[in-house]
């Protein structure tokens, strides 16, 4: 499943590519604020993330009125509280397929955008597990190296700048289950990851 989200993914960046006189390229930079969604046993709680960034190529491909395809490759940090004035970081590599379309509101062009993403870990780095799942079980796992949720995005066109706010829905549950979970006989512990973003691209 992961593979084939992939792939798909990668064959319309290629095939958006190769059609440059329909592709506009773009540099996106922004701040998000990260929450993990934790579940276990019929019960959730949030946790709030503190202040991340991202930044990366982004690439437009123009489609038929007023719509159009938005994809890119973005680095992104998030960051959480960890106890003890620690931080606990994941690094990801962000690929969004968002399905795009221009709003003309009177002199100034709105755009609104939603689709798939995919997110490979990229690294961590942590104090203590257990402060972040609340679960002393967990402390030898770790967390996944795939992500995919659903985003979200609106925008406003100022020339070559586009000023956008977004929010990402975690789908995949991103902890990573230890080899001897079957001898584990508590409730099953889940954790999505979601952002809110404020940023800007360019386009060149």
């Amino acid at each position: 499943m992961k593979k084939s989200i992939f792939t798909i993914i990668t064959l319309l960046v290629i095939s958006m590519s190769s059609a440059s006189a329909q592709v506009i390229w773009g540099l996106r930079a922004g701040a998000s604020i990260p929450t993990l969604s934790i579940s276990a046993g019929g019960g959730s709680v949030s946790a709030d993330g503190k202040f991340s960034f991202e930044v990366g190529p982004t690439l437009y491909y123009g489609l038929k009125d007023n719509w159009y395809l938005n994809s890119g490759a973005m680095y992104s940090l998030k960051r959480f509280d960890s106890g003890d004035s620690e931080t606990f970081n994941m690094h990801y590599l962000e690929i969004p397929l968002y399905l795009g379309y221009a709003i003309p509101l009177g002199s100034v062009q709105t755009y609104v955008q939603a689709g798939p993403y995919i997110g490979f870990k990229l690294s961590e780095s942590f104090a203590d597990r257990s402060e972040i799942f609340d679960a002393d079980y967990y402390d030898e796992s770790g967390v996944s190296n795939f992500n995919a949720g659903i985003g979200i995005m609106y925008g406003i066109n100022i020339k070559k700048f586009k000023i956008e706010a977004g929010y990402q829905y975690g789908l995949a549950n991103i902890l990573e289950l230890p080899d001897d979970y079957d001898d584990y006989d508590g409730p099953k512990l889940k954790a999505r990851l979601n952002s809110l973003f404020l940023g800007v691209s360019y386009v060149f």
